[in-house]
């Protein structure tokens, strides 16, 4: 059995406690914890956050464990391996943003029967990035795999360069994919990202922390989603998931 582990610190520095922010009447990190409580195959459900404020949006909902974390953590993955290492004893951990409303739920079934049935270590997903402006976006972050779908590598530059012809001249005969902030991890390999590997040198010039595991020989392994997802950084990001959830309603 796994267990979700959902960071959520308040303070965010693009849009202010993003994570309280109401949308139909209810804050994003309710969006995301309703979402993964659909999911199969989970054993817990916990949510890694320092404010009371977050806390009491999800007090109510069952099934769903709150654990105060230290606000100095410097980033999502070491609140969740906090958590992990003084609360959780499950082999398979999954780390699943808390700004991350709409979830692809069969990907994310994947990744877990993957990383509880293979030797697999760290596994992840992606989508395929379909138009030009994305691949030229620093926000959106680029990833190149192998013919085994595993990632070569990650970066905000448009990867891989397209240097005979544009974007829109190879998009037919090659697929490119875009990170989704989504990873499962056997619990031995997140605790030694968290509290062995140090910061690593491309980690440090890309702010990617993905990087570190490639840097120190990891092979992450890929799940390529269907389905895309919101994360919540910016008011555009934003305006995009209350267009999504009234386009859902339509298609009903």
């Amino acid at each position: 059995m796994a267990t979700i582990v959902i960071p959520a610190r308040e303070g965010s520095t693009r849009l202010p406690s993003k994570l309280l922010i109401e949308v139909e009447g209810k804050p994003i990190i309710r969006w995301t914890v309703e979402s993964c409580l659909k999911l199969k195959g989970i054993n817990r459900i916990i949510v890694a956050t320092d404010s009371k404020k977050i806390q009491d949006k999800l007090k109510d909902l069952k099934n769903v464990e709150i654990i105060f974390t230290p606000s100095d953590l410097k980033s999502g993955t070491d609140r969740v391996a906090y958590v992990v290492n003084k609360y959780i004893d499950d082999k398979v951990i999954i780390n699943i943003q808390g700004d991350e409303p709409v979830l692809p739920v069969d990907s994310i079934e994947s990744l877990i029967n993957q990383l509880e049935n293979t030797d697999i270590n760290v596994i992840t997903v992606v989508h395929e990035l379909n138009n030009e402006q994305d691949y030229l976006n620093p926000n959106i972050v680029k990833v190149v795999l192998d013919k085994n779908d595993y990632a070569l590598y990650f970066s905000r530059s448009p990867i891989p360069y397209v240097r005979d012809k544009s974007f829109k001249g190879v998009k037919g005969e090659f697929k490119f994919y875009k990170h989704i902030g989504i990873y499962g991890f056997k619990r031995d390999t997140l605790l030694k990202f968290s509290y062995q590997m140090g910061e690593a040198p491309l980690e440090k010039l890309e702010k990617l922390e993905q990087l570190r595991l490639l840097y120190n020989g990891y092979r992450i392994k890929v799940v390529i989603s269907h389905q895309d997802t919101i994360g919540i950084d910016t008011e555009e990001d934003l305006i995009k998931f209350k267009n999504y959830l009234e386009n859902s309603r339509k298609n009903l």
